[in-house]
């Protein structure tokens, strides 16, 4: 009897608890949260989709702070214009960076040094790893990206980046532009003494060339 008393009680309180529990559990909605960062490039490309071959429709600069909406891959939703677009989370920090700029504490012949530390290292059509992989304007994009300089992945809109200058005026540091071939362009990084690091081939991987080693098309100054 007293068992049976007792078991009456326990499915009481239980029917009391789901009659509470389940309306709290139907009524729960998913809420994204939102959250701030802080551009760490000297100008982030903000794009249409998660791709470094998607349209750029706007820049974010250096210091600069956002709101995102959650991550894609390597990618951070962001809100532009209206719209939903994204950018490269690796250009993205929770602390705000110094006021002083890149070029104040980058100089070219830092950047020739950090790139010639990767020759030798394998080439790969649409790479961006200095050491699993890169192709010519994945290589100089992620030299330059490691002094929170932003380049897009294409030899030819590279050339469109950072200001132009003469042959004659070259610098450790700048950016070598040469003509296409059979379409496709190529760039370099200039490391002095007439010579250019980059990506050329499956066949070389990164190594250094004669700086005028194929018809240039022009110079770019990345680095101020």
């Amino acid at each position: 009897m007293r068992k049976k008393f007792f078991c009456m009680i326990f499915v009481y309180m239980l029917s009391i608890c789901s009659a509470f529990s389940l309306p709290m559990i139907t009524q729960m909605e998913t809420v994204y949260a939102t959250y701030s960062r802080y551009v760490t490039a000297s100008s982030l490309c903000i794009r249409k989709s998660t791709s470094t071959s998607s349209a750029v429709v706007g820049h974010y600069t250096k210091g600069a702070k956002i709101t995102c909406y959650g991550t894609s891959g390597n990618w951070t939703k962001v809100k532009y214009n209206g719209y939903y677009r994204y950018v490269y989370t690796s250009y993205l920090s929770s602390s705000k960076p110094s006021s002083s700029s890149s070029s104040s504490s980058t100089t070219g012949t830092k950047v020739a040094n950090y790139a010639v530390q990767f020759v030798g290292n394998p080439y790969k059509w649409g790479g961006e790893s200095l050491t699993n992989g890169a192709d010519c304007s994945g290589f100089t994009k992620a030299v330059y990206a490691h002094f929170g300089y932003s380049l897009p992945h294409s030899s030819i809109s590279q050339r469109s980046c950072g200001t132009a200058v003469s042959w004659s005026n070259k610098k450790v540091g700048d950016l070598i532009c040469y003509n296409q071939i059979d379409g496709v362009g190529h760039v370099g990084i200039y490391i002095g003494n007439n010579q250019v690091v980059h990506a050329g081939s499956s066949s070389t991987g990164i190594h250094i060339s004669a700086a005028n080693y194929r018809s240039v098309w022009g110079v770019r100054r990345i680095v101020k």
